[in-house]
């Protein structure tokens, strides 16, 4: 089997109790295997002692088929295991040579590799237009962000020019999109403002309809973002000339519920009730109707008609 190459992440946490007394929270770590040329589930889970479903809980694998080279897994401990990592005065010993001790501070979160001496991924091919720049944010891990980015620690490193692997709260990382989709691409670099104009429009033109058929308006102006046949960005979108009545009448100023913020997440996440509709209106009360005739109608949520 090709030699382990191993990342371990530690996760430092604090809770405060109100009143005199404050209770920090021991360090909490995982190991992380990069699958390698050569490796199999079965020689990773008998060289760890696991099992396959625990193995593919851990990291909601539905498909093992679709793991390759280069990907990242967490491997479970058993609690006897996370007990003599978090026991441990000198954490690298057991599976380095290094000497030194890491120092772990309060509320920051760490990720060190302890395979100093293995290849640095090609990060050549990725365009410079396929990276954004992300702020780190609490809780924030280099697994999560590889997870959610669609890529590896490694290459979230090599990135950002970084001889160590600890990440602090606020700083500015590089991270590759050219895996994502168009729609996650956007959710990425959705900014507060435009969350926000995003939440005021669902509650200006959908207050009032069921939950579903908020998420469903939210999806609407993203499909338009994302078209070709539309302007590409939230304000340009909702602020057309002639397309939401809200901002006609004014409604799109009013303070959005959070009920409007929760749809506006959801269908930034990716939950499109309408199926990719551009359109919808209330036939009850548009006054363009004639504009819809021809157009087919996707579906139907509370009192609107979703359409092509």
């Amino acid at each position: 089997m090709t030699r382990i190459k191993i990342m371990v992440c530690f996760f430092i946490g604090f809770l405060i109790i109100l009143g005199t007394t404050t209770i920090y929270a021991a360090p909490n770590l995982s190991l992380i295997y990069v699958i390698q040329q050569g490796d199999t589930l079965s020689e990773i889970i008998e060289e760890y002692n696991i099992n396959l479903d625990k193995l593919k809980k851990a990291n909601n694998i539905s498909n093992i088929a679709n793991i390759k080279m280069g990907d990242e897994l967490i491997i479970p401990l058993t609690n006897e295991q996370t007990n003599k990592l978090n026991s441990s005065d000198k954490l690298f010993s057991q599976y380095t040579n290094k000497k030194e001790e890491l120092s772990l501070t309060i509320n920051t979160h760490y990720a060190a590799r302890i395979n100093p001496g293995q290849e640095i991924p090609d990060i050549k091919n990725i365009p410079q237009n396929k990276i954004i720049n992300y702020y780190v944010g609490p809780g924030d891990t280099l697994y999560d962000l590889a997870r959610d980015f669609s890529t590896s620690i490694g290459i979230i490193l090599a990135l950002n020019n970084k001889e160590n692997n600890f990440i602090r709260q606020g700083e500015r990382l590089k991270l590759p999109v050219h895996n994502l989709t168009d729609h996650q691409i956007l959710n990425k670099r959705v900014s507060k403002q435009e969350l926000n104009l995003l939440a005021r429009a669902i509650h200006g033109e959908a207050r009032g309809e069921p939950y579903l058929g908020q998420v469903a308006v939210a999806a609407v102006i993203i499909n338009r973002v994302l078209s070709y046949q539309f302007p590409n960005t939230f304000a340009q979108v909702i602020y057309q000339r002639g397309q939401f009545s809200a901002v006609g009448d004014g409604q799109i100023n009013l303070r959005p519920n959070q009920t409007a913020y929760r749809a506006a997440r959801e269908a930034l996440n990716g939950n499109d009730p309408t199926n990719g509709a551009l359109y919808f209106y209330n036939p009850k009360t548009a006054t363009r109707v004639s504009f819809f005739r021809g157009r087919r109608v996707i579906t139907k949520i509370g009192n609107h008609l979703f359409v092509e």
